[in-house]
């Protein structure tokens, strides 16, 4: 397991940029929901959920019998002293605070384990957040404090997970079946090897001295894919990486332009090329990985009739081939942040419209500088960038039209389309998922009228396990953590 920095954080409120510390978290807590196969929330603490009329209310039962590692019972107090230290002045996650501000939690008065989320206004993405939350045990969070976590993040706690820390240290982390855990487990123990590089990972992997390892780029998938020994498994993300348009620079600012680029554009060609096929195809708004919503809209890539249309616009052929009108030519310059595969899908991006008459001149630039100095001041041409929505199809942030930074991403520079808002604020406040499915629809109808942005593919993530293990069964969606939902059924061979 590559991690950001040892000792790796048994808190899962801790250090959670990490990915592993999202991993271990999954083996070690319970959440009221989880995902489903189809990236869809159901219950996990929760035995039963629903969601009032207004939007405002979500009224969950949390399952009786379930039992903490030291074998005392997961009550609602548990929830309600979880979320208590997330909403606490100073918690160091500002994100996950964010997503908890202003909710109250209220347990029944009746002494059922009943417990009612009250929102200050409606969000049907607050069902991703009792998805994101893992559930502490109050006796634990009562000798916590935002300005203690971080101290404390290295000592096990009681869990409610399929397993428990049995030791843990700079190097190792040790996991043990949760014999309260109400879930039989195959493996005997589970050993995480702390690394901090996926070079150093891969050579172990190779060698046999572990039996799994997770790839995040197209480069560490091919490592994967090319050892001896070892199946990978692959999980489409949450992400979604799009070529992002300045609409204030001429020809961009042009709809027939961005109509045309959007259509000359082979994803499938640029994922097979770039990507070695480890990609889903994306065309709307809406990450590929939320599976429940279908995709409104199909690739069907024609240069042919994208060079018609800019025809038909005006938008002539010079001789360099570079296409005008009047003044302006489609030449441009697309920078991309410095973070494999970004630059090699810019540089596929440019090869493809160049036969369409477009020419770009690609601009690498440091991940660390690409946000502050070039996205968010509107400092470009076209990017490409890659963005993690999370589990919930609602993108208000990147595309309302108040969403203007520092509110939110949307950098585009697109007039205010209130058909589009109205669309948007229905995917991020109605809960009846065919109600979700149908707003969805519209926000990509509409994002194609005005092409702000080409969606090009959802990122996967690749999990490289030994041939030596059986029933290894993972999701076709989800977070690198996904991987471990069926973890209790997998089975060493010949043990």
């Amino acid at each position: 397991m590559v991690v950001a920095k040892s000792p790796l954080s048994l808190d899962p409120l801790v250090d959670r940029a990490d990915p592993a510390v999202r991993d271990v978290g999954q083996l070690l807590y319970r959440r009221v929901l989880r995902l489903d196969g189809q990236a869809s929330p159901v219950g996990d603490l929760a035995q039963t959920w629903g969601v009032s009329g207004d939007g405002l209310s979500y009224r969950v039962a949390v399952r009786d019998g379930v039992l903490w590692s030291d074998g005392s019972r997961l009550t609602v107090k548990d929830v309600q002293a979880t979320v208590a230290l997330v909403q606490a002045d100073g918690f160091p996650d500002a994100g996950l605070a964010a997503s908890w501000h202003g909710v109250a939690v209220t347990p029944a008065t009746d002494g059922t384990s009943v417990v009612t989320f009250t929102l200050p206004q409606p969000r049907a993405a607050f069902a991703a957040a009792l998805v994101d939350l893992p559930i502490l045990p109050a006796a634990s969070v009562a000798r916590l404090t935002p300005a203690t976590l971080g101290t404390a993040a290295s000592r096990p706690m009681p869990v409610s997970g399929p397993f428990q820390v049995a030791a843990a240290d700079t190097t190792h982390v040790r996991l043990v079946p949760n014999r309260h855990a109400g879930v039989t487990s195959s493996l005997h123990a589970v050993d995480l090897r702390l690394m901090k590089t996926f070079d150093a990972a891969a050579q172990a992997l190779a060698a046999g001295q572990v039996d799994g390892l997770v790839a995040g780029t197209p480069a560490q998938r091919t490592v994967l894919q090319h050892m001896p020994g070892v199946h990978v498994h692959d999980l489409t993300t949450f992400r979604f990486v799009d070529l992002l348009f300045n609409e204030r620079r001429p020809g961009l600012d042009d709809p027939a332009v961005r109509r045309a680029v959007a259509t000359a554009v082979d994803r499938k060609q640029l994922i097979a090329s770039v990507l070695g096929g480890d990609a889903r195809p994306q065309v709307g708004a809406i990450p590929a990985g939320i599976r429940w919503i279908a995709p409104s809209q199909q690739d069907e890539p024609s240069v042919a009739l994208s060079a018609r249309a800019l025809d038909a616009a005006g938008w002539v052929a010079g001789g360099d081939g570079v296409r005008g009108k009047g003044n302006a030519r489609l030449a441009y310059t697309l920078t991309v942040p410095n973070a494999p595969p970004l630059p090699a899908v810019a540089g596929a991006i440019a090869s493809q419209l160049r036969g369409l008459g477009v020419a770009l001149t690609i601009n690498v630039v440091k991940p660390e500088e690409f946000e502050p100095t070039v996205l968010l001041p509107q400092n470009f041409d076209l990017v490409i960038a890659d963005w993690d929505n999370g589990p919930d199809p609602d993108v208000s942030s990147f595309w309302r039209s108040n969403a203007t930074p520092p509110h939110g991403f949307n950098v585009s520079g697109a007039p205010p389309d209130l058909f589009l808002d109205r669309a948007l604020d229905s995917l991020a406040t109605v809960d009846d998922p065919r109600l979700r499915r149908v707003a969805a629809g519209q926000v990509d109808a509409r994002l194609a009228e005005d092409t702000p942005a080409v969606f090009l593919y959802a990122p996967e993530a690749s999990f490289g396990v030994a041939d030596t293990f059986d029933r290894v069964r993972l999701p076709d969606v989800g977070t690198s953590a996904s991987r471990f939902d069926g973890i209790a059924a997998w089975r060493k061979l010949g043990v």
